[in-house]
């Protein structure tokens, strides 16, 4: 009687269970409903925006005496990651080429000269396809290794780019790792002196970029269509998705 003032049904099969028992049972069964209609989806495609404060371009020179790096910290771009649909990952990052300081206020006003900053004052990287090639969780969200392919632009001239991406992402936010070289000669930036010699012609480049996760717009939804779950979802250690911050 007392458990049918309260609203308990039977429970179909188990007609001698005691009410604190059918009390504790539907107990677990609301909390575990609960817990399945709240938990984020990890298929969710990722939508972030760069965070300026939070993000840096390297770009490591050579001579014949030394080498140097060159530091930016005027970034900005955006991207959206979705490891079961790479035709709907896109990623932009760009930065002023004058912001690019590496200590040697003669070394860096020759680099602006020669990549001519008034006429290109930007370097952009636009990522047309960017694919998981290691992707799973961790213990605070997921991590893994992702190719990117794309065109960087700089002084004036666009080229085809390939680069290696190490991506870590938390509950409200993404940090990508991606380092690759380029050839002053093929972007057609004179090789400044330095001292008695010219430099070299391959720069390095290391970005480390840091977003804020968003919701994705209705554009951006409608894109990317439903979300699936990535089929090969392979626990990843935090040392597989954890890149050091370079200071």
């Amino acid at each position: 009687m007392l458990e049918r003032m309260m609203g308990f049904p039977r429970l179909m099969g188990f007609p001698r269970l005691s009410l604190a028992l059918r009390v504790s049972i539907l107990s677990v069964l609301v909390v575990a409903a609960w817990g399945a209609a709240h938990a984020p989806s990890q298929a969710q495609p990722l939508v972030a925006t760069v965070d300026s404060t939070e993000s840096v371009i390297d770009y490591t020179g050579s001579a014949p005496l030394h080498d140097w790096t060159g530091t930016s910290r005027s970034v900005s771009g955006r991207f959206v990651l979705d490891p079961t649909q790479a035709d709907s990952n896109r990623a932009v990052v760009r930065a002023s080429v004058a912001s690019f300081d590496s200590g040697n206020d003669r070394r860096d006003r020759k680099m602006r000269e020669v990549t001519e900053v008034a006429q290109y004052p930007q370097v952009e990287f636009r990522a047309t396809n960017i694919e998981p090639l290691i992707w799973g969780r961790t213990a605070d969200g997921r991590a893994g290794r992702w190719r990117a392919t794309g065109t960087l632009t700089f002084h004036g001239r666009t080229h085809p780019v390939e680069a290696p991406v190490r991506i870590r992402a938390g509950t409200d936010s993404v940090y990508a790792r991606a380092e690759f070289a380029i050839s002053l000669t093929r972007f057609e930036v004179e090789r400044p002196s330095l001292l008695w010699a010219s430099i070299g012609d391959t720069i390095r480049i290391d970005a480390r970029i840091r977003g804020a996760i968003a919701a994705p717009s209705s554009a951006e939804r409608s894109r990317m269509g439903p979300a699936r779950e990535h089929p090969s979802g392979p626990h990843v250690s935090q040392a597989e998705g954890r890149s050091p911050r370079r200071q």
